[in-house]
């Protein structure tokens, strides 16, 4: 279980980037289950929100579920996100930050 532990963190977006066109899942509390369809390259070794436009798949289970359910199945950015969750929770940070996502192909593979 540690190992596994290890491996995801080593694969989070910003360990190791992310390619266009890959889909993201949340692995934090405040964004459990998000999917997403990256549209631009995301550099490794950069923190902070993804950069570029993406496509949110699925709000996930976690506390932002239902407020980010209007932009589902739509083209977004990183500063819309945070605008739609910061009308409910004014303190959280985002939900699309690189350290608390990783490539959905990586948690498939170790399935």
């Amino acid at each position: 279980m540690l190992k596994l532990m290890r491996n995801r963190k080593n694969k989070l977006v910003n360990r190791q980037g992310a390619r266009a066109g890959t889909v993201l899942y949340g692995t934090g509390l405040s964004n459990q289950g998000l999917r997403l369809l990256i549209l631009e390259d995301q550099e490794r070794g950069r923190d902070g929100p993804l950069n570029g436009r993406f496509i949110l798949l699925d709000t996930g289970e976690n506390m932002h579920s239902d407020s980010l359910q209007e932009l589902v199945n739509q083209e977004t950015d990183a500063d819309k996100v945070l605008r739609v969750i910061r009308q409910d929770r004014p303190a959280c940070v985002n939900v699309v930050n690189r350290n608390i996502l990783i490539p959905e192909a990586v948690l498939l593979r170790q399935w």
